[in-house]
């Protein structure tokens, strides 16, 4: 057998959606199983061992030149590499119109939700296959991911989400902050994500108070301006503890480094559930969107705390930490 998985973006609905290739080489052993992401998230498709081959979408950066002629020629290269090979089963689990105009290029059949279970119901007149589902938003989008691919398979899914990432610790980190370290992502794209700045300080200066390094993350310069407050109002007796990522990391490099981690604290975000499927006992903050959605489903250690409108308190988010992080 042989699968395309069109999951494009962003990158937790990437990381959500790893489970499906467990579920289906445990279904169907032997199968081969393609995968269409969008370039900046390839690596971590790449990092499973179950992918045969990733197929990298430009189409972010392609519509914002596609008048030119290298992009037409990209996508003309990019439609022949899709249809490079026949599958059995081509599962947009996206479902959204832009995902399900691209997937139809592919040579197989197409399936997704039908109108009322996909993201954009218009998505649905693309399918040659639709199943029923719950509507978005009301489950857990792992589970989403794991019943549609089930659907369109024949089996159903077993066990708890296995994410099957190859990801082993990096000493480089270590080398340069020393170990051991506790990972804060206090970022995202999403302002109404965030939470306050004084309670990430309490949480901050807790975990430097039991011997660990602090990185605190950032993905832009905003991001890194922000960490640099926090570091500044902390109290200077645990200053030397709080270290700022020291530059910009790939998601090849970060997946290690979240590995090594003896625990991974963050806001709704990418690379909180990325630590999670590498293993890393993790916390998730939620402040406007939920984790009935959007939380962390792993087999590893792992908390989701607060809701839409109900953050935690920093002493939720310490005493989370403190029973889930790994031996100093």
């Amino acid at each position: 057998m042989r699968v395309l998985i069109v999951k494009t973006s962003s990158m937790g609905d990437v990381v959500h959606a790893l489970p499906v290739v467990h579920d289906i080489l445990n279904a169907h052993p032997g199968a081969q199983i393609d995968w269409l992401v969008e370039e900046a998230y390839a690596d971590i498709v790449r990092a499973h061992p179950g992918v045969s081959r990733v197929i990298p979408l430009a189409l972010r950066r392609w519509r914002k030149s596609f008048w030119r002629a290298e992009t037409r020629q990209a996508w003309r290269a990019f439609v022949q590499d899709l249809r490079r090979d026949s599958y059995e089963a081509v599962i947009d689990l996206q479902g959204l119109l832009k995902t399900a105009w691209v997937a139809r290029l592919a040579r197989g059949p197409l399936s997704g939700w039908n109108a009322k279970a996909a993201r954009e119901s218009a998505a649905a007149l693309f399918y040659r296959h639709r199943y029923p589902g719950e509507p978005i938003r009301t489950v857990a989008a792992v589970q989403r991911y794991r019943r549609l691919a089930a659907a369109v398979l024949g089996y159903v899914p077993q066990g708890k989400p296995s994410y099957g990432l190859r990801a082993e610790a990096t000493s480089a980190l270590k080398m340069q902050i020393g170990a051991p370290y506790v990972v804060v992502l206090t970022a995202t794209a999403r302002p109404e994500k965030r939470w306050d700045e004084a309670r990430w300080i309490e949480v901050v200066q807790a975990l430097a108070a039991t011997s660990r390094t602090v990185v605190l993350a950032w993905g832009n310069p905003a991001e890194r301006q922000a960490a640099q407050r926090l570091v500044a109002r902390a109290d200077s007796a645990v200053q030397s503890r709080l270290a700022i990522q020291p530059e910009s990391w790939s998601l090849a490099q970060w997946m290690p480094i979240l590995a090594g981690a003896d625990a991974v604290v963050g806001v709704d975000t990418g690379l909180l559930f990325l630590a999670a499927a590498v293993g890393t006992p993790c916390v998730g903050i939620y402040v406007a969107t939920s984790p009935v959605h959007v939380g962390i489903h792993a087999e590893g250690a792992h908390r989701n705390l607060g809701d839409i409108g109900r953050p935690p308190a920093a002493s939720e988010v310490i005493d989370a930490l403190t029973a889930l992080m790994r031996p100093a």
